[in-house]
């Protein structure tokens, strides 16, 4: 099944509505997942449940996310690991955007 590497990788690259509130379906209480959930469970498929979005029969992996996103409550240390992996760069990337923007003036 193609997918992206990380969709932390994705939300950096695409203008995405809500882009604060883009999660992994992972660590959603929407996705349909009953079983202990880490980053193996990355690439399995299941419906979300989403009231708004079950019309559509959406189904998703846990590496899938959206702005419709709602944490899990005590979501597994692994699954918010896999979720949050990516975000550390996200400061990174503007310090260096900083730097670069300060010598150029």
């Amino acid at each position: 099944m193609p997918s992206y590497d990380h969709y932390q990788k994705l939300k950096k690259s695409v203008e995405l509505p809500e882009h604060d509130h883009v999660g992994a379906c992972l660590t959603c209480s929407y996705w349909e997942v009953t079983e202990y959930r880490d980053e193996a469970l990355a690439t399995k498929v299941a419906l979300c449940l989403h009231p708004k979005l079950v019309p559509l029969a959406l189904i998703v992996s846990g590496s899938s996310a959206c702005n419709k996103w709602v944490a899990k409550q005590d979501k597994e240390p692994e699954a918010g690991a896999y979720a949050e992996r990516g975000e550390e760069a996200k400061e990174a990337q503007k310090e260096k955007a900083a730097h670069v923007a300060a010598a150029e003036t």
